[in-house]
């Protein structure tokens, strides 16, 4: 592991700007508290907390490019908004170069940005750490973050809440993946649609 973190670490230093760097390290800091709080295995947060964002600050020319030399699927929405990717790009590059197969830890890196319905423990600290980390300041951060340290499952969901008003606030497009965690989420939470409600 110590190997890999290096080199992460030095390739994160070549790739990334210096505010995205102490966000990164910001990320690992924040999502280790929450492994130690609910068990996890601090290994595959720390990899998964590195790595997220290692793509996140190349073109979006060549993040298609990197996407299409991995023979990654590529939708739509990916193509014409390549930042999409730079979780897949991570994702792929550390099953090539670090021979990681943890899907938990693949899942958490690929889909970090929209959430997944296949999160477990990892990927849920991680989309929450990504929001939440120390360097981030927005209205209701602290709650958010009070909520995530007493009930993991309540702070992935009011994250994954938190961030889906925010995106309809700015009309911004919210990510298949995002819309499908939601309604998943809430159906068993037993959710009601429009109609239903009197």
């Amino acid at each position: 592991m110590v190997v890999i973190t290096n080199e992460l670490e030095s390739i994160m230093e070549r790739l990334l700007s210096r505010k995205r760097i102490n966000h990164v390290r910001s990320v690992v800091e924040f999502s280790r508290k929450l492994g130690e709080m609910y068990g996890a295995d601090l290994n595959k947060i720390e990899l998964a907390a590195l790595s997220h964002d290692l793509f996140r600050d190349v073109p979006p020319r060549k993040l298609l490019k990197m996407a299409w030399a991995y023979g990654l699927k590529i939708s739509e929405l990916e193509r014409t908004h390549p930042v999409l990717l730079h979780g897949k790009v991570a994702a792929e590059f550390l099953k090539r170069r670090f021979n990681v197969e943890d899907e938990e830890v693949l899942n958490a890196v690929a889909y970090h940005t929209s959430g997944h319905v296949s999160f477990g423990t990892v990927g849920q600290i991680l989309f929450i750490a990504d929001s939440l980390e120390f360097t981030r300041d927005f209205p209701g951060v602290n709650e958010l973050r009070r909520i995530a340290f007493r009930n993991l499952e309540e702070g992935f969901f009011q994250v994954l809440k938190n961030k889906i008003f925010y995106a309809v606030g700015k009309n911004y497009l919210l990510i298949p993946e995002t819309v499908e965690l939601w309604n998943s989420i809430l159906m068993k939470r037993g959710g009601l649609i429009d109609e239903e409600v009197e």
